[in-house]
């Protein structure tokens, strides 16, 4: 019976952690903001203040960004991509007489 709990308490570990990175990966605007909204939750508790500042995102953290101050969640705009160009010219060789 308790190979069963600890399978299922792994498989429930792996389920959630699959889906954190999931979720990071494809709403990473909205995991940066939640993650921020712990920090600060947790920075409000005395004894919890040191993980509250170790959770505290980067762009948050260091008001990095568009020049605002107020972090990467504020205008949308950072770390966009340079915009990719689908041309790519086609370089013929000749072959090699053998």
């Amino acid at each position: 019976m308790s190979y069963a709990i600890a399978q299922t308490l792994i498989l429930a570990l792996v389920l959630v952690w699959s889906a954190g990175f999931a979720w990071r990966k494809f709403f990473p605007r909205s995991a940066r903001a939640v993650q921020a909204c712990i920090a600060h939750a947790l920075a409000t508790h005395l004894h919890l203040r040191t993980l509250g500042a170790r959770l505290q995102p980067v762009q948050v953290a260091g008001g990095t960004g568009c020049g605002t101050g107020s972090g990467c969640s504020a205008c949308g705009n950072c770390a966009a991509p340079a915009p990719r160009s689908d041309v790519q010219p086609l370089i013929f060789t000749p072959r090699s007489k053998v």
